[in-house]
């Protein structure tokens, strides 16, 4: 119905101008130049609107999703070095590499990462001890987890845990380390999987 209005108010407007102009432009040449207008002008708003609409699909949904889940499955000790993982679980993107346990931004964006483990203290003690993990930024410390026990009895488990959103360049690297102040303190893991790290491109 409004398609049938709109062509008639055309047929109505260009009747008008031809007899107000002496039908100087035919009748058949004026409706012919509003088709034209019409649809160049409806090229163009579609146009537009498909622009827009692949705007909003790309900020809402990355071109590439990036999410990775990694574990492992045996205990760990050395510090100051990147923790691996032996146990991938996802890793969509592949910016993980998980033998040497470093992270590398594809993209520029927006990025949320945690990690999660369990600290095992094999020896009675009565001093303060701990076991902390460390998130590095480009071999910059960026975030902290921390376990801290006293007077602790023999293979005392407790879990320790970190997350962080970070705003990441292209080929920034994330990883964890491990670090503890006693010989003997561990990560500790097994075939239950107690050593969780995870992440995910939230924008960009």
């Amino acid at each position: 119905m409004a398609r049938f209005i709109s062509v008639g108010l055309m047929l109505i407007l260009a009747c008008w101008t031809a007899s107000s102009n002496g039908a100087a432009i035919s009748l058949e040449d004026k409706i012919q130049q509003l088709t034209d207008n019409y649809n160049q002008m409806k090229q163009e708003l579609t146009s537009k609107i498909d622009r827009l609409e692949s705007q909003i699909q790309g900020r809402a949904h990355p071109s590439t999703p990036v999410y990775f889940y990694a574990q492992r499955s045996a205990a760990f000790s050395t510090k100051a070095t990147p923790l691996p993982y032996d146990a991938p679980v996802l890793n969509t993107g592949n910016a993980l590499n998980a033998a040497s346990g470093v992270f590398t931004a594809p993209r520029a964006g927006i990025y949320s990462f945690s990690f999660s483990g369990m600290a095992l203290f094999p020896a009675t003690s009565g001093t303060y001890v701990w076991l902390s993990a460390s998130l590095f930024l480009n071999g910059n410390v960026v975030g902290s987890g921390e376990v801290d026990e006293a007077n602790t009895v023999a293979d005392q488990w407790s879990p320790l845990f970190l997350q962080s959103t970070l705003s990441l360049a292209a080929g920034d690297q994330i990883w964890i380390e491990i670090d503890y102040d006693v010989t003997g303190i561990i990560l500790h893991d097994d075939a239950d999987h107690y050593t969780h790290f995870n992440g995910w491109m939230l924008d960009e």
